[in-house]
């Protein structure tokens, strides 16, 4: 009877398979989990022959049953222990809360993962000197700063991935389409080539998931610089074997082009656009470079990247450089970035400018990874020839807050402040940021955000 149930509680085991999904960017790791699987299957049924044997030991020499039913008591708490496996890598439909919802087809070859990002945010902003009498001038208000909704997975076989998602305008609710991508893996090689709409490899920061943001919003560097949500129309190449080194190349309608036509400008704001990002790993895990923050992070983990980008267009050329380096050990998160873009007017009215600018970032994380206090600096150096010659171009803005995470990223609240003590002198109302040139500025944000 004890052998019938222990033999009983091993087949539930087996039988209990959860589900699984591609990571939010891509499901190429599908073969690797089903592999795993297989091993912890196999691995499963040696411990069900060794729990066999000692049974068949202990009945023979027990002779209380007192000890007997210890025993039994033991091998079943052994049985559900090393049940557990199976939940570490989930093949087939259902939840997981790392990775969301999936559906998908026994073999794995087709997977459909939706996916959802809901960001209420209230924002207020004081502005000294803001108004025509040199009143200082405060607004607030809550915004729905970003509304996600989407699906990624694979098709016909786990070599084939696609992507697309979509956002409402925070200030109109118009839907607008973001990613719309499919990507085909060459099997047994670490070559990848992806085709539609998607983010061009340039900025680090740029490149991070809205979702998993250490502050409310990007710094007002990348905004202005990398465009901050900046999605290009092309093809790209991407190496990628899962070790140290990745990179990406694209050819594109031009950065931060999308949902236009094959017209050329001045239909479209650019004739094309040619990039290229090269990252390398000294230690730890890819899937804890797609966030800032240590949550998560089962070791350390140290990447430095690099990202190029040319987009021609008449009559202006813009070449954009980045430069990156992320270090996160225990709690602790470090960030540093330098972003470029020289910009070549051309015809009659030619001129020349080049932006600068620097990042530096801390984080730490406390309280069983609930808590967490970040700080950040940034300096944006703009170009006195693309404005009035009294208008101010350096621009320090500094950042402090924190982020409470109830369940990880899926559920969490941020709460930030921004200072610019000699304002700004373009706008960025994305991040809470309005024109004040010259005169100091602070923003205030609450974000509590949702991701399913």
């Amino acid at each position: 009877m004890l052998v019938v149930a222990v033999s009983g509680i091993s087949v539930e085991a087996r039988s209990a398979v959860p589900s699984s999904q591609p990571s939010q960017d891509a499901s190429s790791d599908l073969r690797r989990e089903v592999q795993d699987l297989r091993t912890q299957m196999d691995q499963m049924k040696l411990h069900e022959r060794e729990l066999e044997k000692r049974l068949e030991a202990q009945s023979a020499s027990s002779t209380s049953p007192q000890s007997a039913a210890d025993l039994n008591a033991s091998l079943i708490r052994d049985a559900d222990r090393h049940s557990q496996l199976f939940t570490e890598s989930p093949i087939g439909s259902g939840y997981d809360p790392s990775k969301g919802f999936i559906i998908a087809s026994d073999d794995g070859n087709f997977v459909l993962h939706p996916f959802l990002l809901l960001q209420v945010r209230d924002v207020t902003n004081w502005r000294d000197n803001a108004k025509s009498d040199d009143a200082s001038d405060t607004q607030n208000g809550f915004e729905i700063r970003r509304m996600q909704m989407g699906f990624d997975g694979n098709v016909f076989t786990p070599d084939w991935t696609y992507r697309i998602f979509i956002q409402t305008d925070r200030t109109g609710g118009d839907a607008s389409l973001f990613d719309a991508w499919v990507k085909y893996h060459f099997p047994d090689t670490p070559w990848y080539v992806q085709a539609g709409q998607f983010k061009s490899p340039f900025a680090h920061e740029q490149l991070v998931f809205d979702r998993t943001l250490l502050a409310a919003d990007r710094t007002l560097t990348d905004d202005i610089l990398a465009n901050g949500e900046a999605f290009s129309q092309g093809v790209m190449a991407i190496f990628d074997n899962h070790d140290a080194f990745r990179g990406k190349a694209d050819f594109t309608n031009g950065y931060g082009v999308n949902d236009v036509n094959f017209e050329d400008y001045p239909t479209r704001s650019a004739n094309f656009g040619i990039g290229a990002r090269g990252e390398y790993k000294f230690t730890g895990q890819w899937k804890d470079y797609d966030q800032f923050t240590s949550l998560g992070d089962k070791e350390d983990l140290l990447v430095a990247g690099a990202g190029l980008d040319w987009t021609e267009a008449d009559p202006a050329d813009a070449i954009r450089q980045s430069v990156d380096i992320q270090w996160n050990h225990g709690g602790l998160g470090l960030y540093g970035a330098y972003i470029g873009r020289y910009t070549a007017h051309t015809g009659t009215a030619a001129r020349y400018a080049f932006d600068s600018s620097g990042v530096a970032q801390i984080s730490y994380l406390v309280c069983d990874q609930h808590l967490e206090f970040f700080g950040r600096y940034d300096y944006l150096k703009l170009d006195g020839n693309e404005f009035t010659t009294k208008t101010n171009t350096n621009v320090h803005e500094f950042t402090v807050g924190t982020n409470y995470y109830f369940y990880g990223q899926n559920l969490k609240l941020t709460l930030d402040g921004t200072y610019l003590p000699n304002g700004s002198p373009v706008d960025d109302n994305g991040s809470g940021v309005l024109v004040s040139n010259g005169h100091g500025e602070a923003v205030v944000r609450a974000q509590a955000q949702l991701a399913i």
